[in-house]
């Protein structure tokens, strides 16, 4: 059977959520979702970090909750506005950071996409 590709982008992640198991309860196996960060090399850190011991990899493992893959990577994640706290963020493109992906047969490809646009998804 053919199957089609659908990538579906949320503001929140419960919403890709809800839509991903409503589809999943449609019989659909694969379907994924994603957050995307408009800074990319950083994974969510395996333990936590004290100020006080002097081993932060970056200043965004305190204040971001990530942990940098590279040292470039966490000194942009750093100077992030909601990072440092030196900006309110004025101007930061928001929005919708949530992708999900749906490897969905032919016949089912409506009926998703209905389901996404009705939890409030863009595709």
């Amino acid at each position: 059977m053919r199957e089609r590709t659908i990538l579906a982008s949320f503001y929140s992640g419960a919403e890709a959520q809800k839509a991903a198991d409503h589809i999943q309860a449609m019989g659909v196996e694969t379907v994924q979702v994603d957050q995307l960060h408009a800074l990319g090399g950083w994974t969510p850190p395996d333990r936590r970090y004290h100020p006080i011991t002097g081993d932060v990899p970056s200043l965004s493992t305190l204040t971001l909750n990530t942990e940098p893959r590279t040292r470039d990577a966490g000194v942009l994640l750093a100077v992030d506005p909601a990072a440092s706290g030196m900006s309110d963020g004025q101007g930061n493109i928001t929005g919708r950071n949530f992708l999900l992906t749906v490897v969905c047969p032919e016949p089912l490809v409506d009926k998703a996409v209905e389901v996404i646009r009705t939890c409030n998804g863009y595709t």
